[in-house]
Order: structure tokens, then sequence, then C-alpha cells
């Protein structure tokens, strides 16, 4: 019969949560976002589900856009080593009765690299390409920019070239005209790297507070941690988290068939209760 109850008990703490709305309040929102999440994770919840709302509500909070991007996340450019776009090229033609045309595109671009790699892969080296003019054509704000750079010269292995844009592309388009000597076709390797800015939570978004907080939260969710979050916005706050915990634990000793196991689980029992209260 005990049991029963625990079972019961469990179902009443777990269910209303997942009715909890936000409103306008910042610290509403938080709360919110934050019962939500525990509720999720007290129903033994995934961590690939939980990783899922957490991402969903985020987005929710950037405020998505018609024709893609949040209204309230910034481009901008990262410090020290950006992340890129690799896309290479085993060129084909031979210098000085042809060029392959080579072509790359990516979006959030500061700036363009051309790149001959030391290696061709992981046992292979790499041989010297010619490389002549590398054309860019990038989109900035909505205006269309063209720009053209003439390297024309032998580029040898290890060796790159980088061409800055002068703002953060909503997207770019690269092409580059490249040829080797006849002994080295497919054996000399070009790369075009799109070296991309990094999006930033912009803090004057009314919703920056909870993103912050469910973005520390998405990869350590123990729920008691959550209780200790909800308990920083509202002291009031029953540690609900703890509070089922220790409930399925007094379940599993009062379910054992030693004695000592079972006067364990009712002192638990007990005084989880008395929390409640």
């Amino acid at each position: 019969m005990r049991r029963i109850s625990i079972g019961a008990l469990l179902l009443l703490l777990i269910t209303p949560l997942m009715a909890i709305e936000a409103d306008d309040c910042s610290t509403a929102r938080q709360l919110a976002a934050l019962y939500q999440l525990r509720s999720l994770i007290l129903r033994d919840a995934s961590s690939y589900d939980v990783a899922k709302f957490i991402d969903t509500r985020i987005d929710e909070l950037r405020v998505p856009v018609s024709g893609g991007g949040f209204r309230w996340v910034r481009w901008m450019r990262p410090t020290g080593n950006p992340p890129y776009d690799k896309h290479g090229h085993n060129v084909v033609a031979v210098q000085g009765s042809g060029s392959d045309n080579f072509e790359a595109s990516g979006d959030h671009a500061f700036s363009v690299r051309v790149v001959v790699p030391s290696k061709r892969s992981l046992f292979n080296g790499n041989n010297p390409v010619y490389v002549g003019t590398v054309h860019v054509r990038s989109v900035v704000n909505g205006r269309e920019r063209a720009k053209d750079e003439p390297i024309n010269e032998w580029m040898n292995p290890d060796t790159s070239r980088t061409i800055d844009l002068g703002a953060i592309a909503d997207r770019v388009d690269v092409s580059l005209d490249a040829s080797t000597s006849e002994r080295k076709v497919r054996q000399a390797l070009v790369e075009i790297h799109i070296l991309k800015a990094v999006a930033e939570d912009d803090p004057a978004n009314p919703n920056y507070d909870t993103i912050v907080m469910l973005g520390r939260l998405r990869d350590s969710y123990d729920p008691t941690a959550i209780d200790d979050a909800i308990a920083r916005l509202d002291p009031n706050a029953l540690p609900l988290a703890r509070i089922v915990r220790d409930l399925r634990h007094a379940d599993e000793l009062l379910r054992s068939k030693k004695q000592e196991d079972q006067d364990k689980g009712d002192r638990l029992l007990r005084e989880t209760l008395r929390r409640l209260r």
C-alpha cells in the first residue's frame, strides 16, 4: 500500500510542472524554462531529448526571422583560431596549357584563405600549384561586393594567402584558376578555406539571461543543479528534484527483502514527506 502511495505522489509532483508557461517577466521566463526542463528530466528523458529541448527553447528565445537566422544573434570575428569550411581540389590542368576553375561557397565569412597544404593525404606529400586570380563575390547586408585578387605565382606546399573581406559576409562565393606541372597532374592539392565568424547572443535580447542559463545547463543537467537554479530565483520553491530522488530511493528500500533496508526506507519516506509540509 505504501508503494502505491509513493508512486501516486511521484506522479502528482511531476505532472503539473509541464503546464507552466512563461510570461513577460524575465524571472518568470527563466523559472518556466527551468520547471519544464526539470519535469522532463524527472520523467527519465534521454540525454538526447534533454539537449533537443534546450536547443529548441534557445532557438525560440533568439526569435527566428523569415529567411533564416535570428533577430537576437550577432556574428563576430572570433579571437584566436577561427572555424573554417575547407574545400579541396586535385589539380588536373598543366601550367601554360590551361587552368582548372575551382569554386567554393560559404556563409558568415570574414576572410578567404587559399592554401597549398604540406600533404595531400596522411601518407602523400603535396606539390606546388600555380594559382592565378582569385575571384571573390560576397553579400554584406544585402549588398553585393566583388573583388579579384591576382596571385599569379607558384605556391609551394605549406603556404597560404589570405584575402580579408572587410566585413562579415552573409554569403561568399570564391573561385580561382589553378594549374600544376605536367609531371604532377592529380598530385597537387589546392584548398579554399572560408574563415567563419561565430554567433554570439545579443545581451540586448530580453531573453538573454534565460538563454545563458539554459546554455550552462545543456551539458550538465543534474536535477539537483536545476533545483539550485530555481531556488536562486524563487527561494520559496520546493527542491522537487531532490524530493523525487529521495522518494524513489525510499521506494527501492521498501521493496527490499532486508528488514534493515525497509526500516531505512521508512525513515527516508517520513523525512521526505515532512519536507513537503
